[in-house]
């Protein structure tokens, strides 16, 4: 079974669109920077190599170990917290974060039953004056309303003599949530060929509703950025909150 952190590496390796407004939050925060679903380092290690301190939060073991290790070889410093985001209790950092991020939708990997617990988690680690900066897929920027063809290249990578290519298929527009459907395929250095269907599950959330779930928890609404992905994707809103007084 390939690694998570392959498949990371394939599929959202390359992507630095939001690169630019993490940098500009942590360079304004003044205080050390949470990462929510951290992954393989894709952000953290980008910050942190800024010189910020960071705090990398992830669930997946395979992924921190990842993490980790590519920390190690790039010579950079940052703290690993494993929680799991739907369980809030977990999160236990040992900084209160000037900026909380949560790059690639990862809010939208929750519904609405477990978001307000999140949010609420959030405001009571977040540093006096801190920002909350969460993405939400840009509906108004998907192909069509109901199941869409995405017509995008496959992302591939070649790593030790394997091939890996994840192409996306669609993306269906439930009532309550985003379906992104992938074909990977793994060949191995001897030709051998595997193929797997992926699906990505996004819980449907607009920026006002973000807001206001945000809002009764006391994090009030500080701005909306928008973060273009590239002619053949789906932008991105981040949605800025603030601890209120």
């Amino acid at each position: 079974m390939t690694s998570p952190s392959v498949w990371q590496e394939v599929e959202f390796g390359s992507y630095g669109a939001d690169l630019p407004l993490w940098v500009e939050l942590a360079d304004g925060a003044g205080g050390p920077v949470a990462e929510l679903g951290a992954g393989a380092g894709r952000v953290s290690l980008h910050l942190a190599g800024h010189g910020h301190e960071v705090v990398a939060i992830e669930r997946d073991l395979d992924l921190i170990r990842e993490l980790e290790a590519l920390a190690k070889e790039r010579a950079v410093s940052l703290s690993v917290v494993v929680a799991d985001l739907a369980a809030p209790a977990e999160l236990l950092l040992p900084v209160n974060p000037a900026v909380v991020i949560g790059p690639l939708h990862v809010i939208q990997v929750l519904d609405s039953a477990h978001r307000p617990a999140l949010l609420a988690r959030l405001r009571e680690v977040l540093a006096p004056g801190g920002v909350v900066a969460l993405t939400v897929v840009d509906e108004s920027t998907l192909l069509s309303s109901g199941a869409a063809s995405t017509q995008i290249l496959p992302d591939m990578r070649e790593l030790d003599g394997w091939v890996y290519s994840s192409e996306p298929l669609w993306v269906q527009v439930g009532d309550r949530a985003l379906t992104v459907r992938r074909l990977r395929e793994t060949v191995s250095p001897e030709g051998r060929m595997e193929r797997d269907i992926h699906d990505e599950i996004l819980h449907r959330i607009d920026p006002e509703t973000l807001e206001r779930e945000a809002a009764d928890v006391g994090l009030r609404p500080s701005g909306r950025r928008q973060i273009s992905s590239g002619e053949n994707e789906a932008d991105s809103t981040a949605v800025l909150l603030e601890a209120a007084a």
